[in-house]
């Protein structure tokens, strides 16, 4: 569509006929000539109030139709249901497969909240399954209907809210509080996570904003009603992030886990040392290690991983390899050609030089595979770590939710770096994250260095009081002497 705001509007043009007269509005949008006949005077007066009214308003015109948005907005027909058809299929090229899969989750919630009957309407586990694996999944890979999901699809397509039903000041704001209520609850009715919560609400956002883009929306009405956002609950508590004498527990308990735990060993280690995401650490090959030279080795050389790839794991309709869960994507927040350096540091060295004798490069040159060389899953890895966690922990560690994932390895890395007070920019660097991400995900972390900083200061000034004393004693016992 073409916009402008270059609108004027003319006397109404009146043609006499044989049953009365038509009154015919005229007006133009930069140039480009309109009308609109009426055969009644009222009427044309009404709709060109209507033109004047949105031209005060500040409204841009299209060009081609003459119309202003609102006016484009109330003919528009589509529903919430064809809108997320569309939003889906154009999204599904640019993002990954847990990306896909997380909006087919929030927009499948939302969707809840927008029905208008309850007229022969599906379960919500109907419902979701034909959202989930057809409509923002299998459908867009080119799949037929599933006969299981016909009758839920079929009616969808007829009862789910149009559009303009968002503009209208009676209904908007209650269809907006809705979606947010919807999204800021689990299945079974209990309040989400803070986390989730605002995943599935940033998704929602993203529709509308795609909408309004496309002119189907003047506003996001997700912006138009007051709404308490959960406080995120993202920032790492330091009493679940093990320390290095817990790591080694966990570590050992690794090694005699079954036959997976050996080959573990040095995923875990890699997560520990070098502060790398599962996904991350899962993707790394034979090119993206450079180690020190054995004979040159004194145990305080480092090595570098040059990572550029990352593999996501999600169902496999949500893969552009339908034969495989993991999809191999660029790494996080990074364009496709982006190489991020991670240093190896000694203690990482020696773990990784162990794997490599034990067990060498699996297919296609990975570090870590499976026991049968296949890729190693999330399933396997998060099974394994629960039951290596119960064998290494302590009942009071357990108790707390020590280490509850991997994941805690990786925070306890960066945890660590900033223990060592190395520069927050350089950190966010190695991790993969903005600054503003580290500082606000680690703020306790940074917490707890401010607490030993202000112990060394107390230390510092006691000693210079001391030193300050031992001064005054001294001057004190020299003027006696001169006296």
């Amino acid at each position: 569509m073409r916009w402008s705001r270059k609108v004027t509007f003319w006397d109404h043009e009146i043609t006499k006929r044989k049953k009365g007269k038509t009154y015919t509005v005229r007006w133009t949008v930069d140039g480009e000539r309109h009308r609109a006949p009426f055969h009644g005077k009222t009427a044309a007066d009404a709709y060109k109030s209507e033109l004047v009214v949105a031209f005060g308003n500040g409204e841009k015109f299209d060009v081609d139709s003459g119309l202003p948005q609102s006016k484009l907005t109330e003919q528009n027909p589509m529903t919430w249901y064809q809108l997320t058809l569309q939003y889906t299929e154009a999204r599904w090229a640019e993002i990954g497969g847990r990306q896909r899969q997380s909006i087919a989750e929030g927009l499948s919630e939302a969707t809840l909240a927008l029905l208008t009957s309850t007229k022969q309407r599906p379960t919500d586990d109907e419902l979701r399954a034909a959202l989930r694996q057809w409509a923002f999944g299998e459908r867009i890979q080119g799949d037929a209907l599933p006969e299981q999901h016909k009758a839920t699809i079929a009616w969808l397509e007829e009862n789910t809210v149009k559009l303009s039903a968002f503009e209208d000041e009676q209904t908007g704001p209650a269809l907006a509080r809705g979606i947010l209520e919807r999204l800021s609850r689990k299945q079974n009715g209990k309040a989400a996570s803070a986390n989730y919560a605002n995943r599935r609400r940033t998704t929602v956002h993203t529709i509308f904003k795609y909408a309004m883009e496309l002119h189907l929306m003047r506003v996001n009405p997700l912006k138009t009603v007051s709404w308490k956002r959960e406080q995120s609950d993202d920032t790492v508590d330091p009493a679940v992030v093990p320390n290095q004498e817990q790591i080694e527990r966990l570590l050992t308990a690794a090694a005699e886990h079954s036959e997976i735990g050996p080959r573990l060993v040095a995923v875990f280690a890699t997560m520990r040392f070098a502060g790398l995401r599962p996904e991350e650490a899962i993707a790394v090959e034979r090119d993206n290690v450079d180690l020190p030279p054995e004979d040159e080795d004194d145990g305080k050389q480092f090595g570098e991983f040059r990572l550029h790839r990352a593999d996501s794991h999600a169902p496999t309709r949500f893969n552009d390899d339908r034969s495989k869960r993991r999809s191999r994507r660029r790494l996080k927040h990074r364009s496709e050609k982006t190489v991020r350096p991670v240093p190896i540091e000694p203690r990482l060295v020696v773990y990784l030089r162990e794997h490599i004798r034990k067990f060498g490069y699996g297919p296609g040159d990975r570090l870590f595979v499976g026991s049968r060389h296949g890729v190693l899953s999330p399933d396997r890895i998060n099974k394994a770590w629960r039951q290596i966690r119960a064998d290494a922990l302590t009942a009071a560690e357990l108790k707390r939710g020590l280490a509850p994932t991997p994941y805690s390895l990786r925070h306890a890395c960066v945890s660590g770096w900033l223990a060592a007070n190395i520069d927050p920019a350089q950190i966010a660097e190695w991790a993969g994250h903005s600054i503003e991400t580290l500082l606000r995900v680690y703020a306790k972390c940074i917490d707890g260095n401010a607490k030993r900083a202000k112990r060394r200061l107390l230390q510092a000034l006691a000693e210079e009081e001391a030193e300050r004393k031992e001064q005054g004693e001294s001057a004190g016992e020299g003027g006696g002497e001169a006296g």
